[in-house]
């Protein structure tokens, strides 16, 4: 800004000059010093020249300007038309640019313009620190603590002045300017070896100097060798190592005063262990006291006299003589059931205790058991911390040992307690420690006297298999920190388990992360169900191993064409949603941000159209005008099942039926006259006919006319196809005349000719003749195609009489067959008929 701001005040005082305004003619600004103390005042003055002829005569104001700001005018002093003081109580700025204005009928034209520079007077330097470098080239080098930043260029000069007589006398200054602010360094032709000097350095900027305290020192005592080259380390005695290393220096150095220092750490350790230093006899170095069969890192370092030590030399490894394992084994098993119900499949995790010690490499762990008689039965044998074996019966206690080339280690016994189902701890509880490792804390239990704890632990995921740790602690501990294969962003489940005198209690459990972050993976959105205002999504779950951390919820947001948007969230673990209140026939964009404690991921975008109408709307529609139509069947079926007898008569009017017509039981009262009283006899039979003819029954009849009668009756029959109300009619105008001794028919005159029905014994035109049948054959009236029962029997007394009569005719048209041959007393309407018939012939001319 301050650049473009110098570049601007150019400009103007090129086109002022341009105009013919010499601003050098007309005034000028002035200050003490353009380099002042950052937050001090400033002090400056503008004045106009007299010279200057530009501005005679006109209503002038000055006023300034620092760098883009107009600065107050309660800050000007002795103002006047040609003359202008400021001052600036508090310059605040590491660099301005102060500019002197004179406004004219509104207009502001530049007269002069200042650069101002703020900053610091140097610090005294300190810690002055000198060195001898005696590796070609030879050079004498300083460093000091330059102090605060000054914010303005500041140089720094060293100076050496040889002295003797611990720099009481000197001599011989030399100055040699430093390119860099905190170090300089003088060649070998500026300083001798062996020889006293007086050391100094002075910092000076535009705001003042300063110089620091003085040292005295010999050059051959500041000297700071390379660093050393360790040859080889090797096993020399039980638990030592010998190390042959190579100083870098010149030959004229005598070895004999330079020392070395040591340090030391086993293969893995971050802690380095730092022995003495120690007078070189040699290229040679030794340290004692390792553990057997283990390897270790070293580093050396040099110096000669009092003198700088080196830097570490590259690490070099080696490794002691090894000897039996020591120690015993931490040991934690679990149990599964076997194939068989009395197998019972252990799995034993060990590692090495706090004082166990390997003692050399490839140690070889064996499980096994003992006979009465101790005799050893090995169950596994692996170089893993682990083994799987079958319990055998009976045998309550195993013993693990680790072995080596140099020997074995003390067996550990392992008790395979059958009670483990025993008290659990009431909670358990996790906290944050760092990237690798975590906090466990529980709480014990209330009932039964523990005697320890198992914290164990592994990995939850879906393709690594559960690599089982675990750690024991004492029975007064209810916390601890787990710090074995713990990684950021993966989840572990954590149990504690409580030891007590005879087994073990069910654990607690817990899942953890020792850090999160947002997830990998996030689930694609699926769409379910849809109608015309709503949407069912579904997703599938992140895996185990691209949570990151744990899934508090789902955010599903969407969104339609108009740009109007909507969000649901949805709490772990549920994975479905619907969304409400959408528009029937729109299209939709939806999309899904998984949510850890740590951060969130969105999904893919996922596009969806909901339906014209959806299933509610159907259901609200349809189904009404479905209950109605069903109700409004079901009453109508109600009404027709009630009222069924009119409903019938309306479609399907009456049909008289002769067969159940009142006349049969209907007999004039002429022909009641002549039925004698005979109320013992009755003949309750029942007579079924299927063709009645009208004969004549008179006495003695001969065979030619009997066969003439029953002609003419089937004639008759077949020819009655008219209305049989003519029987009713008939009946009505025939009267009967009777006596006791002569019962012969007389008809009255005007009575026309009915033909009512024939009745013969045998079947119809050869058909075999059903038994206890009755068929009308003569009537006009519409009947049944069907045939209709035989009426109710009309107890007839004249059956009685006419039983034994046997028409002959019958007799002779079939043989073996009995026809009976009904009088004219059997059937008295008939006989009215026939009486009419009579008086018809009589009345023939």
């Amino acid at each position: 800004m301050a650049q473009n701001w110098k570049m601007l005040v150019l400009m103007a005082v090129l086109l002022n000059a341009a105009k013919g305004i010499a601003t050098s003619q007309c005034g000028e600004v002035s200050i003490e010093s353009p380099v002042v103390v950052l937050g001090s005042s400033v002090t400056a003055s503008c004045e106009i020249g007299d010279n200057c002829t530009f501005f005679d005569g006109q209503d002038i104001q000055i006023e300034w300007h620092l760098s883009d700001d107009l600065i107050p005018k309660s800050q000007y002093t002795n103002q006047s038309s040609r003359k202008s003081n400021l001052t600036i109580p508090c310059f605040n700025t590491t660099q301005g640019y102060l500019s002197c204005f004179v406004v004219l009928h509104g207009q502001a034209q530049l007269i002069d313009v200042i650069q101002i520079t703020a900053g610091y007077p140097p610090s005294k330097p300190s810690d002055l620190n000198c060195k001898t470098n005696l590796t070609e080239p030879v050079t004498f080098s300083c460093t000091w603590n330059p102090g605060r930043e000054t914010n303005l260029p500041t140089q720094f000069t060293l100076h050496k002045k040889d002295s003797w007589l611990s720099c009481t006398k000197s001599f011989g200054t030399v100055s040699i300017p430093c390119k860099e602010g905190h170090s300089c360094t003088i060649l070998r032709k500026d300083f001798h070896l062996y020889h006293e000097m007086e050391i100094s350095v002075t910092a000076h900027n535009a705001l003042g100097n300063n110089t620091s305290e003085s040292i005295c020192l010999d050059s051959m005592d500041v000297v700071k060798l390379d660093p050393p080259i360790i040859v080889s380390v090797e096993a020399s005695q039980d638990k030592c190592l010998k190390i042959e290393m190579e100083m870098r220096k010149p030959e004229w150095l005598p070895a004999n005063k330079c020392s070395a220092k040591l340090r030391y750490k086993q293969a893995g350790d971050l802690q380095w262990t730092v022995e003495q230093p120690k007078k070189m006899g040699g290229g040679t170095l030794r340290q004692c006291g390792l553990f057997h069969g283990t390897e270790y890192q070293f580093q050396v370092q040099v110096t000669f006299g009092a003198g700088h030590w080196s830097e570490w030399s590259i690490e070099k490894t080696g490794c002691t003589h090894e000897s039996a394992p020591s120690g015993k084994l931490d040991v934690w098993w679990k149990v599964r059931t076997g194939e068989s119900e009395r197998s019972t499949q252990v799995q034993l995790f060990w590692k090495p205790a706090n004082q166990f010690r390997a003692n050399g490499k490839n140690l070889l762990y064996t499980v096994f058991f003992q006979t009465s008689t101790g005799i050893r039965n090995p169950l596994c044998s692996t170089s893993e911390l682990h083994c799987t074996f079958l319990q055998p019966e009976h045998v309550n206690s195993v013993y693990i040992t680790a072995s080596n080339t140099a020997g074995e280690s003390v067996p550990t016994e392992v008790c395979l307690y059958k009670k483990r189902a025993l008290e659990s701890p009431v909670s358990i509880s996790t906290s944050l420690s760092d990237d690798h490792s975590l906090w466990i804390q529980w709480e014990a239990p209330k009932s039964l006297p523990v005697t320890g704890y198992v914290i164990e632990w592994c990995v939850v995921s879906e393709t690594l298999p559960c690599h089982i740790s675990f750690t024991l602690v004492q029975h007064n501990c209810i916390k601890t920190l787990i710090t074995e294969n713990i990684e950021p962003f993966k989840c572990y489940k954590i149990s504690v388990y409580p030891k007590y005198k005879d087994g073990f209690g069910l654990p607690v459990s817990v899942e953890a992360y020792s850090k999160q972050r947002a997830p990998s993976k996030v689930p694609k959105l699926k769409v379910e169900d849809i109608g015309g205002s709503y949407a069912e999504l579904a997703w599938d779950s992140v895996p185990v191993d691209e949570r990151n951390g744990f899934i508090r919820h789902y955010t599903i947001f969407y969104s339609d064409k108009e740009g109007k948007t909507g969000m649901r969230v949805v709490d772990a673990p549920e994975m479905r949603v619907t969304l409400e209140n959408l528009k029937p026939s729109s299209e939709y964009k939806a999309f899904i941000m998984v949510s850890t404690d740590a951060g969130s991921l969105n999904g893919t975008v996922l596009t969806l159209s909901t339906t014209i109408l959806d299933h509610w709307s159907f259901i609200s529609t349809i189904l009404p005008a479905c209950i109605g139509l069903t109700l409004f069947l079901l009453i109508t079926a109600s009404a027709c099942f009630i009222k069924h007898d009119n409903l019938k008569l309306n479609i399907w009017p009456m049909v008289p039926d002769p067969a159940n017509s009142s006349i049969c039981k209907w007999t004039p009262p002429s022909t009641q006259k002549m039925i004698p009283r005979l109320p013992d006899i009755k003949d309750l039979s029942t007579s079924n006919f299927s063709k009645v003819s009208v004969l004549d029954v008179s006495a003695k009849m001969p065979e030619e006319k009997d066969q003439k009668q029953i002609g003419k009756a089937e004639e008759a029959g077949s020819r009655s196809q008219g209305n049989s109300s003519g029987l009713g009619e008939s009946i009505q105008d025939s009267v009967f005349y009777s006596s006791s001794d002569d019962m012969s028919p007389r008809a009255y005159q005007n009575t026309p000719r009915v033909e009512y029905s024939s009745v013969i014994c045998n079947g119809y035109k050869g058909q075999q003749n059903p038994k206890h049948k009755y068929l009308r054959s003569d009537s006009t009236q519409p009947l049944l195609h069907d045939l209709s029962p035989s009426p109710n029997q009309c107890e007839n007394i004249w059956f009685q009489a006419a039983k034994e009569e046997v028409s002959k005719a019958c007799q002779d048209e079939e043989p073996g067959e009995k026809v009976r041959i009904a009088s004219w007393d059997d059937f008295p309407l008939l006989r009215g008929l026939m009486i009419n018939e009579e008086a018809e012939k009589d009345s023939a001319p």
